[in-house]
């Protein structure tokens, strides 16, 4: 009998183990927050004013996110004012048209943005891309381009 028990005992132990692998989820990682560019308009007038937003998106919104990266404005794009966000962050110009960011996005808050207006005296389609991104920390890069285009008024 006792060598029963022992068999028993030894059995139920390899089939607890082999339910607790079989049922053991796999660690996963948290996502990383993103980085995303989008344009306020598609089609607008040469001349004009219009923003291009850059949102950061905290996938784990438990944790505090620190973040940096640099962003260029595409040729003939120029930027009239200064940047603004509602992160908290600071935003550099190193060089006209070109940003250096850094900045944190607290554990509570999803999301937050930073502005650049722009415009072009030029017609012409313009995209910002992940490749305009650099430098690039704490955030995945844009995963499209953001597209306006500045077009000429027709005349009536």
């Amino acid at each position: 009998m006792p060598n029963q028990r022992r068999v028993l005992s030894v059995l139920l132990g390899a089939a607890t183990a082999a339910a607790l692998v079989a049922t053991a989820q796999p660690a996963h990682a948290a996502p990383q927050p993103g980085l995303s560019a989008a344009y306020s308009a598609r089609a607008v007038a040469v001349g004009s004013t219009w923003s291009l937003v850059f949102t950061i998106t905290n996938a784990d919104t438990p944790t505090t996110v620190p973040f940096s990266f640099g962003v260029s404005l595409p040729g003939g794009v120029t930027s009239p004012g200064a940047p603004t966000t509602t992160c908290t962050a600071t935003v550099g110009v190193s060089a006209p048209g070109e940003y250096a960011v850094a900045g944190v996005l607290a554990a509570a808050q999803p999301s937050c943005t930073i502005t650049v207006r722009v415009t072009s005296a030029t017609e012409a389609n313009y995209a910002t891309c992940a490749d305009d991104v650099s430098d690039l920390v704490g955030l995945t890069a844009p995963p499209r381009c953001a597209s306006i285009s500045f077009v000429a008024a027709q005349a009536s």
